[in-house]
C-alpha cells in the first residue's frame, strides 16, 4: 500500500485541528506546536484517500490564504502496517461496517490525487532549451536509425524522446478545463513537433533514403492495428502518471507510436517522396489523435475533475468536445485508413 504524508501548517490561532478531517481516513496523525502560534498537523494516509482528504482540508481552510499544505510520498513506515490485519479488513462483511468505514471506502479513488497528480504533470510539460535539445538529439538518432535500418538506434532514440509529458498534459488540461496548462502542453507538443519536421526534412534533403528499408517502409502504410496501438499508448501514459509508476518506461511506449513515424515523414519529404510520406504522416496524425482521445477518456474513467462547481462545469463541457472532436477526427481517419491502405 503506498502511502502519503500531509503537513498543514495552519493559520494562527486556528485551535480546533481535530475538525480538518475524518479520522477514519488516517493512519498516523500528531501535532507540532509553535512559537508562532501556527502549528503543523502531520497525517499519515493511504494514497487512495489523499485526494478526500485535501477537499476537507480545502473546504475547512480554503477561504484562508494564511495556510499551507504540504504533501510528501512516503517510502516505508516503522512498524509497517499489518498485512493481515489489512485483509481481514478487506474480507469484513458490509453491514458490520460502520457508516465512516463505508464512506472511507467510497472515497478510495484507486490513484494519487488530484493535485498530485497535477503537479507531476505539469513538471514534465517543458517548453525549456533541455527540451527541445532533447527532441533534436532523439530525431538525429531515429532518423540514423530508420536510415540504416536499425532497430536498437530507433529504440534509443525513443528513451531520450520528452514525448509523453506534454501530450498527457494535453489530456489533463481538457479534462480538468485548465486553460494555462492546456496552451503551454499544446505549446510544448508544437513546438518540438515543429523542431522534429524540420530537422527531418533537413536531414532527408541531405542523405540519400531508401524507401525500402524496414524500418521506414512499414511506417508509410496505416492499419486499424495502429489505431489500437494508439489508444494503448495514452491508456498506459495516462496510467503511468495517476497510479504513481515511474513514467520512464511508459513514455517509451507513446515514443514508439509518435517519434518514428513523425521522422519519417520529414525524412521522406525532405526526400522527395512524398506519396510514401503521405501515408506516415497520417500514420503519426493517427497516433497523435488515438493518444489524446485515450488520455481524456482515461482521466474521465477514473474520476479526476476540477474541485470547485463553475470549473467542473467548465471541465466537463470542455472534456465533452474535446473527445467529439478527437473521435470525429479518428473517424475520418480511419475512413481514409480503409479506402486508401485496405
Amino acid at each position: 500500500m503506498a502511502l502519503r504524508l500531509i503537513q498543514i501548517i495552519t493559520p494562527e490561532g486556528f485551535d480546533p485541528v481535530d475538525e480538518i478531517i475524518n479520522e477514519e481516513d488516517v493512519i498516523e496523525q500528531w501535532i507540532d506546536d509553535s512559537i508562532s502560534g501556527r502549528t503543523t498537523v502531520h497525517i499519515l494516509a493511504d494514497v487512495e484517500l489523499t485526494e478526500k482528504i485535501l477537499e476537507d482540508i480545502d473546504n475547512k481552510l480554503g477561504h484562508r490564504d494564511d495556510y499551507r499544505v504540504i504533501l510528501l510520498p512516503v517510502s516505508a513506515t516503522i512498524p509497517r502496517q499489518d498485512q493481515e490485519e489489512e485483509e481481514e479488513g478487506e474480507d469484513e462483511n458490509e453491514e458490520e461496517k460502520t457508516k465512516d468505514e463505508q464512506e472511507s471506502e467510497e472515497n478510495r479513488v484507486k490513484r494519487i490525487s488530484r493535485d498530485e497528480l497535477y503537479e507531476e504533470i505539469k513538471a514534465v510539460v517543458d517548453s525549456s532549451w533541455v527540451y527541445f535539445v532533447l527532441i533534436a538529439l532523439s530525431c538525429v538518432v531515429a532518423a540514423n536509425g530508420l536510415i540504416r535500418d536499425s532497430g536498437a538506434m530507433v529504440i534509443g532514440a525513443m528513451v531520450i524522446a520528452p514525448i509523453l509529458g506534454p501530450n498527457v498534459g494535453l489530456s489533463l488540461a481538457t479534462t480538468l478545463g485548465d486553460k494555462a496548462l492546456m496552451i503551454r502542453s499544446m505549446k510544448s507538443i508544437v513546438y518540438g513537433f515543429s523542431l522534429g519536421m524540420v530537422l527531418s526534412i533537413m536531414m532527408g534533403f541531405m542523405i540519400q533514403i531508401d524507401p525500402e528499408v524496414y524500418e521506414i517502409s512499414s511506417r508509410t502504410v496505416v492499419s486499424f492495428a495502429d489505431i489500437a496501438l494508439g489508444l494503448a499508448a495514452g491508456v498506459a501514459g495516462c496510467l503511468s502518471f495517476t497510479r504513481g509508476i515511474s513514467a520512464a518506461v511508459i513514455g517509451v511506449m507513446v515514443a514508439v507510436a509518435l517519434l518514428p513515424p513523425m521522422v519519417a515523414t520529414g525524412l521522406l519529404i525532405g526526400s522527395g517522396m512524398l506519396d510514401l510520406a503521405f501515408g506516415a504522416g497520417i500514420l503519426t496524425i493517427t497516433y497523435i489523435i488515438c493518444v489524446n482521445l485515450a488520455g481524456v477518456v482515461t482521466f474521465l474513467l477514473q474520476g479526476i475533475k476540477p474541485k470547485n462547481f463553475r470549473d467542473r462545469r467548465e471541465g466537463e463541457e470542455l472534456s465533452r468536445y474535446a473527445i467529439i472532436i478527437w473521435a470525429s477526427l479518428l473517424i475520418g481517419l480511419a475512413l481514409i485508413i480503409y479506402t486508401q491502405f485496405m
